[in-house]
């Protein structure tokens, strides 16, 4: 017997999944298996056409069983599934490769009396007083001419980040912007240390408020050894864009392989269950998509199948004048994007409001 839909990992969403019922979902179950034979799913009988055995059944768990019996000879696979209740018609920011705010802000310390002087953090400021949106900035530790890095921020601000923690969040990125791919060949122990720098500096200026349990990596194309660092460094959950490169390998996908790779292309989330790490896929990189078409572009994202979580990603560098790829509207993508969620009914979350165990 072998899971057709969902399968392992496979996170569920009311509506877009299944049908709402009561607490939980009811969902269609499809295995597959030689022809005549006598199975349940959750100790439901399915119903057999060609081979495909089907039931609906019912979830109202965070993570769920589902378990295929074939009641003539015992045989019986299992696999758990989640399901995010909370998480229907949602959205959230993600800004990658952030530093350069935070070079801004300390070569400004002493005429700033507020982290929203600097002009990148006012945009996201004032992003989230006029949608409520919860935006959370991927750092690094330094600059790459190493003129700069987080040891040197002062914690004059701490306070006001602490009063803004629960919109504005703050986690390891990588060490600097270059190499591309720093962690691809890397060793457990040096994703251990480079996060651990950025953790102390946080701490330090920040406080633990800001920070979450989840990330985004630097190419999001780390080995395996080096992904489960970041498991260990507290991030259960990390972004990719789940597609392939020129020569059909997995890319931006970390050490997925391609069936995997290609399943999760195809799910807002998906959960390696053996590694216990939530895989999210990012759906539009907004400094890729021109102002005139973001529209069109969530609108096409928005309706493909079992879609209905929106993880609206943008990297910082495009920001600035002397940026070689600079945007002067990428004020405009980003209230765009965000505008476009708000007024299709997607609300505003942190990811982790979503994601986790309800305690």
């Amino acid at each position: 017997m072998n899971f057709i839909a969902p399968i392992d990992g496979d996170v569920l969403f009311s509506i877009a999944d299944g049908k709402p019922h009561e607490n939980g979902i009811v969902v269609m179950v499809s295995v597959s298996a030689p022809n005549g034979r006598k199975i349940t799913i959750n100790g439901v009988s399915a119903i057999e056409k060609d081979g495909i055995y089907t039931a609906d059944i019912y979830l109202d768990g965070y993570r769920n069983a589902i378990e295929a019996v074939d009641s003539e000879s015992m045989e019986m696979e299992t696999i758990y599934v989640y399901w995010f209740k909370n998480g229907y018609k949602t959205y959230r920011m993600g800004v990658d490769d952030v530093i350069r705010c935070f070079q801004n802000i300390y070569e400004h310390r002493e005429e700033y009396t507020s982290i929203f002087d600097d002009p990148y953090l006012k945009l996201f400021y004032e992003l989230h007083q006029k949608y409520n949106t919860f935006v959370h900035m991927h750092i690094y530790y330094e600059t790459d001419d190493k003129k700069f890095n987080l040891s040197m921020f002062p914690d004059k601000y701490k306070d006001e980040f602490r009063a803004n923690s629960d919109w504005l969040k703050f986690t390891f990125h990588a060490r600097a912007d270059n190499p591309e791919s720093p962690y691809k060949f890397a060793s457990y122990e040096l994703v251990m240390k480079e996060g651990r720098d950025v953790e102390r500096e946080i701490l330090r200026f920040a406080g633990k408020e800001v920070m979450d349990h989840v990330t985004s990596q630097h190419f999001g194309d780390s080995n395996l050894w080096a992904t489960r660092a970041f498991r260990n460094l507290g991030f259960k959950c990390i972004d990719g864009y789940f597609i392939f490169d020129d020569d059909g390998n997995p890319y931006v996908s970390y050490y997925l392989n391609k069936e995997q790779t290609t399943h999760a292309a195809s799910r807002d989330f998906w959960v390696d269950n053996k590694e216990d790490i939530i895989f999210v896929k990012d759906d539009i990189v907004i400094d890729q998509v021109s102002l005139d078409k973001i529209d069109d572009y969530m609108e096409k994202i928005s309706s493909e199948k079992n879609h209905c979580f929106h993880y609206l990603l943008i990297h910082e560098q495009y920001f600035y004048e002397d940026y070689f790829n600079y945007e002067p509207d990428y004020k405009e993508r980003v209230f765009a994007a965000v505008d476009w969620c708000h007024r299709n009914g997607y609300k505003p979350v942190s990811m982790s409001s979503i994601i986790f165990e309800e305690r």
